[in-house]
């Protein structure tokens, strides 16, 4: 007799299916086999499910401990018969419905042996060299997600100190790769940086010029909810800004008194640069 390959196919994928739902491959090889053929030795449902006889046993054993096959009451040759096809699946479907409960009832369980934490307090760090300083200027800038106010110390952009590229150019790329997060930065213009902000005002960064010859006081970097104050050690010279705060992840009530005080130097201590077309001339920074 020969088989016909997409009943073939057919019978494979109803035992996936089958395991999918908890059945081992012998259990389900042995559970069509009866339902296909209702009653069968287990000398026929070997022949006819291709699984070993002395594991078919193995299987009509934990089929008759799930309910879903009968042996018939006699010692010697008993044959083995399914019982109907909606008892079967019902019963895997209740059996389901109970595990779904049962994960409901864990989950309560279980959230009610979480251990209650006190909301971790911010951080504040002090930073006392150049480099740290500048390092984590570095990591706030390219960690900002929303805003980044700047108002910047000239050291930050002296040639003796590393000159001012590495600071223009971290503040493009934030601009550039997250064109949605807020920049507004202060400083003191010189000649030489003068096409770099031109460069920044395109990518629509807010520049303010510090005007007048008072020295900065202080430096002050806020992004999210971070910020880093440096403050002024050393005027007589070229002036040096070598210690400072750094608050991390800061709560809004704890930074809001610095966006006052940025707010209030960029409007009261600077001018804002734009882009000004004159006719027949390239756009010029006023």
């Amino acid at each position: 007799m020969s088989i016909d390959p997409k009943e073939d196919e057919t019978e494979s994928s109803i035992e996936e299916s089958l395991q999918s739902l908890g059945f081992t491959k012998n259990d389900s090889k042995v559970l069509l086999t009866l339902c296909k053929y209702k009653i069968l030795s287990p000398a026929d449902i070997a022949k006819n499910s291709g699984v070993d006889r002395a594991r078919v046993y193995d299987s009509l054993n934990r089929l008759i401990e799930r309910g879903f096959i009968q042996k018939e009451p006699v010692k010697r040759g008993a044959n083995y018969q399914v019982i109907p096809l909606e008892k079967i699946f019902q019963s895997i479907r209740d059996e389901y419905s109970r595990l779904i409960d049962k994960t409901h009832l864990l989950e309560d369980e279980i959230s009610d042996l979480e251990v209650d934490t006190e909301e971790s307090e911010p951080r504040v760090w002090s930073i006392n060299s150049k480099e740290k300083i500048r390092k984590k200027i570095k990591e706030l800038i390219i960690q900002a997600e929303n805003r980044l106010f700047f108002i910047i110390t000239p050291d930050l952009l002296m040639d003796e100190l590393g000159g001012y590229e590495w600071i223009t150019k971290e503040l493009w790329n934030k601009k550039f790769v997250s064109n949605s997060i807020q920049i507004v930065i202060a400083l003191k213009f010189f000649d030489g940086i003068k096409e770099e902000i031109k460069k920044l005002l395109k990518l629509k960064i807010k520049v303010h010029s510090i005007v007048g010859d008072t020295v900065i006081p202080f430096g002050l970097l806020i992004t999210d909810d971070d910020f880093i104050l440096t403050t002024l050690d050393q005027v007589s010279g070229a002036p040096e800004y070598t210690s400072g705060l750094w608050l991390e992840h800061g709560r809004p009530k704890q930074i809001i008194g610095y966006e006052h005080l940025f707010r209030h130097f960029i409007s009261s201590e600077c001018k804002e640069a734009a882009l000004e077309t004159k006719k027949k001339e390239a756009p010029d920074l006023f």
